[in-house]
């Protein structure tokens, strides 16, 4: 989604994006001052043919070429499935364009559009059943973050670069499997629709590496699991949902507060043994990553020089 222009008066706006509607370009108008109005492209590419029809406009706003029909009512159903109009619909009817990591990824068929997802969980699964065989034993030693206590990173320095990914993939048990694997396949399955495979890759990794130097570095070496990354696709979704312009993201109330509750319950001490570092840095990563992917600060920092 891009900004093509801004106009003054509502009336010119909506004019504008009727107009791009009933061209075929999906665009929708936001007020960001009193009677300033930003245009926005859904597809960006279609931004070059929406420029020149900007630059047109912006010419001759009152021009016969750009009268048309009201687009406002076009149902949902229309254009291949995607609803066009000048303003936001109903939430009913807009519920197409949202991804709701509640319960609407469980009704979709996962497997084949999150491959990056499904991986994730399948390696999961492997690595903590290999940890139950003591014939696996040094295959498993292998893939803790270190099997020395200390903070000096021994075997990464030494080349074992994996170390730094793969205590993710271990887990304490089956409920603890269970419940992460939840959050991944809900969470990260919205973020992988969303965003794309590789994206999710890469944001995994990244964030499992640096939760689990964080917390290699204040308790040590024994730590495992994924709860570092559940938070961060948590605190990314949070951010990207509130603050990012035409975002597909919804975040349930039910699960901010299950999983914002659960880590209160960790960090006072009631449910002991969890790797609390990961939590609250992979909460705080993954809202920052959330700041940045949104342009929540360009977007501020524009609207705070036109009120000027």
């Amino acid at each position: 989604m891009r900004q093509v222009g801004d106009i003054f008066g509502k009336r010119r706006a909506d004019r504008f994006i009727k107009f791009l509607v009933a061209q075929g370009i999906d665009a929708e108008s936001r007020e960001d001052g009193e009677d300033h109005f930003s245009l926005w492209v859904i597809n960006e590419d279609q931004m070059s043919i929406a420029d020149e029809h900007y630059r047109a406009f912006k010419s001759a706003p009152e021009a016969p070429a750009f009268d048309t029909k009201d687009t406002s009512s076009i149902s949902p159903n229309s254009k291949n499935g995607k609803l066009h109009g000048a303003t936001r619909a109903p939430r009913g009817l807009e519920r197409g364009r949202y991804i709701d990591v509640r319960n609407e990824i469980f009704a979709r068929k996962q497997y084949r559009k999150n491959p990056v997802t499904i991986t994730i969980i399948a390696i999961s699964v492997i690595a903590t059943l290999a940890s139950g065989i003591p014939s696996l034993a040094s295959f498993v030693r292998s893939l803790y973050f270190s099997e020395y206590l200390g903070h000096d990173f021994p075997e990464i320095l030494h080349g074992q670069l994996w170390r730094l990914f793969t205590p993710i993939f271990i887990h304490g048990g089956v409920w603890h499997l269970l419940f992460n694997m939840m959050w991944i396949y809900q969470l990260g399955g919205a973020m992988e629709t969303e965003e794309g495979s590789l994206y999710l890759a890469l944001f995994t990794a990244v964030i499992a590496a640096a939760v689990n130097c964080a917390e290699y570095l204040v308790s040590g070496p024994l730590f495992i699991g994924m709860s570092g990354v559940v938070y961060a696709m948590l605190g990314y979704i949070w951010i990207m949902s509130r603050h990012q312009i035409g975002s597909r993201y919804e975040l349930g109330q039910g699960t901010a507060l299950i999983m914002v509750a659960w880590l209160v319950l960790c960090l006072v001490g009631i449910i002991p043994g969890v790797a609390n570092t990961q939590h609250v840095g992979g909460l705080l990563l993954g809202g920052l990553w959330g700041i940045y992917r949104s342009r929540y600060f360009s977007t501020w920092l524009r609207q705070q020089r036109r009120r000027r």
